[in-house]
C-alpha cells in the first residue's frame, strides 16, 4: 500500500543511504519496536511522492538485508541468461551494501 510520506512521525530514526535508493530504513525512538524498510514511489501524471512499506524486520542487519533482495529483484533487468549473471548482480549490490556496514 502507497502513503503520504509525510506519515512517518516526525520523532522516529530515518536512515538513508545512496548505495539504498530507493529504500530506506526507519526506526521507531521509543519504545521496542523493530525497523520498517520502504521504498520510494512516484506515481501518476503529477509524479506525486509516497512511499510503500516493504517489511518489518526486527534488527537492522535484516533491514539491510531485505534492502539487498528488494535492489536485487527489483529494477527493469528480469530476465537472466545465467545462474552466474544473476549472482554478480548479488554481489555487486552487496559489495555496495558492505561499505555501509557488514551484512550478516
Amino acid at each position: 500500500m502507497l502513503r503520504n510520506p509525510n506519515t512517518i512521525p516526525k520523532e522516529d530514526i530515518i536512515i538513508e543511504d545512496q548505495a539504498m535508493e530507493p529504500f530506506f530504513i526507519s526506526k521507531a525512538k521509543s519504545g521496542a519496536g523493530g525497523f520498517t524498510v520502504f521504498e520510494r514511489v512516484v506515481k501518476g501524471e503529477n509524479n506525486t511522492h509516497y512511499i510503500r512499506t516493504v517489511c518489518y524486520p526486527s534488527t537492522f542487519n535484516g533491514a539491510l538485508r531485505t534492502v539487498a533482495k528488494e535492489l536485487l529483484n527489483s529494477g527493469e533487468k528480469i530476465k537472466y541468461t545465467s545462474v552466474k549473471e544473476y549472482m554478480q548482480k548479488w554481489d555487486a549490490i552487496t559489495t555496495r551494501m558492505e561499505h555501509i556496514v557488514a551484512i550478516d
